[in-house]
């Protein structure tokens, strides 16, 4: 751990006898943090079905602990965490309504950006007058992929298809 999170106390700064403190919409157990798991638990103190209680690892627990405790979470803490450990703390920022104050970027973000890029730039090909057939075979594949995840609409997916038909692609 780091010298800014060795202090860190476990006390509800609201209500002191406590073991929640409040954690976005939802609540954290103190009690289970100071021990390295992270549960959360809805405001009526009842289990939430999607968020389920972890342990932590310890570059987890330095991001938690300094977000509870109000000190900035610097790049170099995000940095070091792993895949996983992005995507398990990007996803208790967003059910908790948090990630306006706790951004993680998640991996499943930046490929589907990578996606994106790669479709605009497949469709710049295409334009500029590249016919090949795997070029146009991986564009198709991509838009294919893009709409599903509905980051293209069904209507421009289908205009763009129609589009390439005539153009005899």
């Amino acid at each position: 751990m780091t010298d800014d999170t060795k202090d860190i106390v476990y006390v509800n700064k609201i209500e002191p006898s406590n073991i929640y403190a409040p954690f976005g919409k939802h609540q954290l157990n103190l009690k289970k943090l100071k021990s390295g798991r992270l549960q959360l638990r809805s405001k009526t103190n009842n289990v939430i079905a999607n968020i389920k209680s972890k342990m932590l690892t310890k570059n987890m627990k330095v991001i938690i602990d300094k977000f509870i405790s109000g000190q900035d979470i610097l790049f170099e803490d995000i940095e070091v965490l792993n895949d996983d450990e992005k995507n398990y703390l990007a996803e208790i920022a967003e059910k908790c309504n948090i990630n306006d104050r706790l951004r993680i970027p998640s991996p499943k973000l930046t490929k589907i950006q990578s996606d994106i890029n790669k479709f605009n730039i497949l469709r710049g090909e295409i334009i500029a007058g590249n016919d090949s057939k795997e070029l146009i075979k991986d564009f198709k594949v991509l838009l294919l992929k893009l709409m599903n995840s509905k980051h293209i609409s069904k209507s421009e997916g289908n205009e763009i298809m129609v589009t390439m038909l005539q153009l005899g692609l």
